[in-house]
């Protein structure tokens, strides 16, 4: 969808239900007229974003079982991976503004300077819990000589969350920020995706320029050096997301018989895929990260990497439409906005400029307080228990990042993770390991979305930068 085409499109007066709106292209307008598709709620949009963040500290949590072969885990993992990095991008380019002075100065207090300082204090840590020691040096002169020796760098069998040769702390002059510790390189692809916005923005047929750019990284060797390669891959996620902003057409709740219908048994065919691609072909969870060259991932296959890549694209934004149609909006479960009618949107800021919104803002009586409506107001425990949910997605930021300090914690200073070095995959005891974790993924997640844990980290997560400018600038 190009800048041109859009201009050069039908006119159509603005609707509050977004099912038209001034300046969409005719396929914009079919599509919403045959979706329902509109702008998404604040509440809404933040539940999911809860939702995908506890998928993301699932997997990591639960990967070590797959890294032994355990068969459930990467049914899992199958499952989740196909669709929710991909949908935390589109979400990121549908929140995303332009790049006003206030928003460069939040990319470099809210990407930059956390990935600087916390690149470093994760990267030394590990280094020194899992790199160093005089068990690892004997174990690589002699893996018999040690009863509990561990291979360099591994945090668990067979999985090490830093490249020893690339990203191993070993001082200044042999170490580098170009190769992101393990989470972080989302902030880094973000950061660049944000960047390269609004020179997608002015290309003819920028989606799909940028899917075919996706298909080509793989065939250069260009991999995990600054997360280009994801960058690149997951740009038509982003531009997606930004887009559906535009035109207020966002994935649709499942609200119709119909609608219901049909995302259940979308459902089904996500699990019955997970299912028949761990049992019938055991095929590598690797294939969803979409970080390295098409020779690395597919092997002697790599010519058609391209291919596979595209499949990836077609069943990631198949199975995104079915998490999101699964995901209500609060005016399905009840949630209720005193003092405000009931034509109101439930998020101002995603309010949209046309004339009936005004209209809307204009006749309203009382203001809503805050972002989202007030638990205290709900009647029902499924509206208050939607709204918290909301709030902790609003926080996504914390349990990100700080889930991996869990992780390493856990993996260091306690027995979690010993079962992997000593029990197979097919084992009952991995498999309970495995679902007992699940659990602690959900404990971590909201543990780390409280308000007492954000502000806790805030100083390291959200670092003030208003000394790197002059008065006059923040003003702008």
């Amino acid at each position: 969808m190009s800048p041109r085409a859009v201009s050069g499109g039908p006119k159509y007066a603005a609707s509050g239900d977004g099912s038209a709106d001034e300046g969409d292209p005719r396929w914009v307008v079919s599509l919403k007229s045959l979706t329902g598709a509109s702008s998404v709620s604040s509440e809404r949009l933040d539940v999911a974003k809860c939702v995908f963040i506890l998928l993301v500290c699932a997997g990591h949590l639960c990967e070590p079982f797959y890294k032994i072969q355990n068969k459930p885990t990467q049914a899992f993992m199958h499952v989740i991976y196909g669709f929710h990095v991909p949908a935390f991008v589109l979400i990121s380019g549908y929140v995303s503004g332009d790049l006003n002075a206030k928003r460069r100065r939040a990319l470099i207090g809210g990407i930059v300077a956390p990935f600087l300082i916390l690149h470093v204090l994760f990267s030394v840590s590990y280094t020194k819990m899992f790199c160093e020691g005089e068990k690892f040096d004997a174990f690589e002169a002699d893996p018999g000589s040690v009863a509990d020796g561990r291979p360099r760098c591994e945090l668990v069998n067979h999985w090490a969350l830093l490249d020893k040769d690339h990203g191993a702390w070993d001082g200044w002059d042999r170490w580098t920020f170009a190769y992101p510790f393990a989470q972080l390189w989302y902030l880094v692809s973000l950061f660049t995706k944000r960047i390269w916005r609004p020179f997608a923005l002015e290309m003819r047929w920028t989606l799909l320029l940028h899917v075919v750019l996706g298909l080509a990284i793989g065939y250069t060797t260009i991999g995990r050096f600054l997360s280009l390669h994801r960058s690149t891959v997951h740009m038509p996620y982003f531009l997606c997301g930004y887009l559906m902003k535009k035109h207020k057409c966002f994935f649709p709740e499942a609200k119709t018989v119909l609608a219901k219908t049909l995302a259940y048994g979308g459902l089904v065919v996500v699990l019955g895929a997970a299912l028949v691609a761990t049992y019938k072909y055991n095929l590598r969870v690797e294939y969803w990260f979409q970080s390295d060259p098409h020779d690395a991932v597919y092997g002697e296959y790599w010519a058609y990497g391209c291919v596979f890549q595209l499949a990836l694209y077609a069943w990631t934004f198949f199975s995104m439409a079915v998490a999101f149609a699964l995901i209500p909006g609060p005016r399905a479960v009840g949630v209720i906005y005193p003092g405000e009618d009931d034509d109101g949107e439930t998020a101002g800021l995603l309010l949209g400029s046309g004339s009936l919104s005004v209209n809307v803002m204009k006749n309203k009586t009382t203001r809503r307080v805050g972002r989202y409506g007030r638990e205290r107001d709900q009647t029902s425990f499924k509206a208050r228990f939607y709204l918290r949910l909301a709030k902790w997605g609003s926080r996504t930021l914390y349990p990100f990042v700080l889930h991996i300090a869990v992780f390493m914690l856990l993996a260091k200073y306690t027995d979690w993770y010993e079962i992997t070095w000593h029990k197979a995959g097919g084992n009952w005891e991995v498999t309970a390991r495995f679902l007992l974790t699940l659990l602690i993924s959900v404990a971590t997640v909201v543990l780390l979305s409280l308000k007492p844990t954000v502000g806790a980290f805030r100083w390291l997560l959200e670092p003030s930068v208003g000394a790197l400018y002059s008065p006059e600038m923040q003003k702008c």
